[in-house]
């Protein structure tokens, strides 16, 4: 069976329910706290003021833009970037470490198909899935911003917001699929990239409590900030191409790995 097809077989029921979570949270936080934080604003405010600083920092809450849409979206996307970080380094494992788990990686790579071939087919069969749940968070979110943002709509600046979780989920891929090649053993896919995405929430909540400009280099949930997007019509350059760069760099150092190295005695 063509490898594409077969990776898009055994993967595409995962990546479908995590989309859903993704999406349905998305549409939860919109439609369900966005309203009752606008009609309770001074007891919202209130609140957040008795909670400690570096609390609110941790998760993003920016008082002076959190009761607008924008605000209020990109203070939702730490914790859509938290499932997207999962969801796509999963990815990137479960692909790239499925013959090694189920130890038959010798018996794929005697059949008549190149390494480069069959790296390329899992790539493309990760990247069609990781594209098809950003469609469909991407169309919800300009959805929602069309139904609950105020007029002027600036549908440019909320597609590029929106945006922002593909071009993370791909840097969190590429961490995955590194991890997976790099690995002699991957004993849990679900495990090993809940650890990976919670390894980025948690450098993004140390990044926003000591607010260092600096860490923003190692905070990957940084690299395509949301807030940026929506508020200044565009990433930070300096942050997007650190993402960009880490990104190709991982995966050029995985495809070499995987094309070039001794397969496993098992």
């Amino acid at each position: 069976m063509n490898v594409f097809r077969f990776e898009l077989k055994r993967a595409w029921v995962g990546a479908l329910i995590w989309s859903l979570v993704l999406t349905g949270l998305l549409c939860g936080l919109i439609t369900g706290a966005l309203p009752a934080f606008m009609e309770s604003r001074v007891a919202v405010e209130n609140m957040l003021k008795s909670l400690p600083p570096a609390f609110a920092a941790a998760f993003g809450m920016q008082m002076d833009n959190l009761f607008s849409f924008g605000g209020f979206y990109a203070f939702g996307f730490l914790f859509y970037s938290l499932f997207g970080a999962i969801m796509a380094s999963g990815i990137g494992l479960d692909l790239f470490s499925r013959e090694k788990r189920e130890k038959c990686m010798d018996f794929l790579l005697t059949k008549p198909r190149g390494r480069s071939r069959l790296f390329a087919e899992k790539l493309l069969a990760s990247l069609t899935m990781i594209a098809a749940s950003n469609v469909l968070f991407i169309a919800a979110s300009l959805a929602l911003y069309r139904a609950y943002a105020p007029q002027p709509l600036m549908l440019e600046r909320a597609l590029v917001a929106a945006s922002s979780l593909l071009w993370m989920e791909l840097l969190f891929f590429a961490v995955g699929t590194c991890i997976a090649v790099f690995a002699k053993r991957v004993r849990s896919v679900s495990g090993l990239s809940t650890a990976i995405g919670i390894g980025g929430f948690l450098l993004s909540a140390l990044q926003s409590m000591l607010e260092e400009e600096k860490l923003n280099f190692i905070n990957p949930f940084k690299y395509f900030d949301a807030a940026k997007a929506f508020f200044d019509g565009a990433f930070e350059l300096k942050y997007a191409l650190t993402g960009a760069v880490i990104t190709i760099a991982l995966m050029a150092a995985a495809y070499v790995r995987y094309t070039r190295a001794d397969i496993p005695s098992l």
